[in-house]
């Protein structure tokens, strides 16, 4: 069970609860529930889901966070697309990726007026289903971008903020902790916009211009304008707390 202790399960959930969640584990152990996924809604909004093809049973306890994303969509009155939905051209032509003269490195930036509630594409990258095979990659990495820094300490091939990006800096969870989405190489190419090179700004602050959506049924997170965008002004979302955990002192 990803990120949740006994102990907190047993003061969120009825005894009734309790007793599903026991049955959901005797039928996934014995492979009786023939389907690739399903989920149970429970009592006051929570819910157990389980993906029989990465192995992940969620619990969700916190009917407020889980809610909380359908609500802005609902406010900005959008839906999350299909999976081969693309970007209005007249969106795409409308947003350059270029360099922020900051420590944030690159970023998106309007070269024209976007509006409000305008899809601007899914979160590109490679889909990994497993915490091992990412931790495989980013050791990779790490030996990579240790080589090319010892070859070229002026290399202008590094992405994100500051002098060089972190390894995991686009990677994204999808569940919790073994599904991701990695963007790392995506971000590279400067030559036209993704999502993955929307920067950070803290949620409800004035450059805070974007909304992320979670589509659990299709492993993948799509991106909006949460209102108006003026030309000139940087695209920008909240990570969120989990991506800044143990370097706070690199919040940008």
């Amino acid at each position: 069970i990803t990120n949740t202790c006994w102990n907190n399960m047993h003061s969120s959930l009825s005894s009734s609860s309790i007793q599903l969640l026991l049955v959901v584990f005797i039928l996934i152990n014995n492979r009786r529930y023939d389907c690739s996924s399903f989920q149970i809604p429970l009592p006051g909004g929570k819910s157990i889901s389980y993906n029989t093809e990465t192995g992940v049973l969620r619990i969700k306890l916190n009917k407020e966070s889980s809610s909380s994303s359908s609500f802005k969509l609902q406010q900005l009155q959008v839906k999350v697309p299909p999976r081969e939905t693309k970007p209005l051209q007249d969106v795409i032509n409308s947003i350059e990726v270029r360099d922020t003269g900051t420590q944030k490195g690159f970023g998106a930036f309007a070269t024209g007026g976007i509006p409000q509630g305008s899809f601007l594409g899914f979160y590109e990258g490679d889909l990994i289903v497993s915490r091992e095979t990412l931790d495989d990659i980013i050791q990779s990495r790490k030996e990579e971008n240790r080589v090319d820094n010892d070859d070229d300490d002026d290399d202008d091939d590094d992405i994100g903020g500051g002098a060089s990006a972190g390894e995991m800096d686009y990677v994204m969870s999808l569940d919790g902790g073994v599904t991701f989405i990695d963007g790392y190489n995506r971000a590279k190419d400067r030559t036209s916009f993704s999502t993955v090179h929307l920067n950070h700004a803290d949620r409800g602050a004035p450059d805070c211009n974007c909304i992320r959506i979670l589509d659990e049924n299709e492993s993948a997170v799509c991106f909006f304008t949460s209102r108006d965008i003026l030309t000139g002004e940087e695209l920008c979302f909240d990570y969120g707390a989990n991506f800044w955990s143990g370097r706070e002192h690199c919040k940008v």
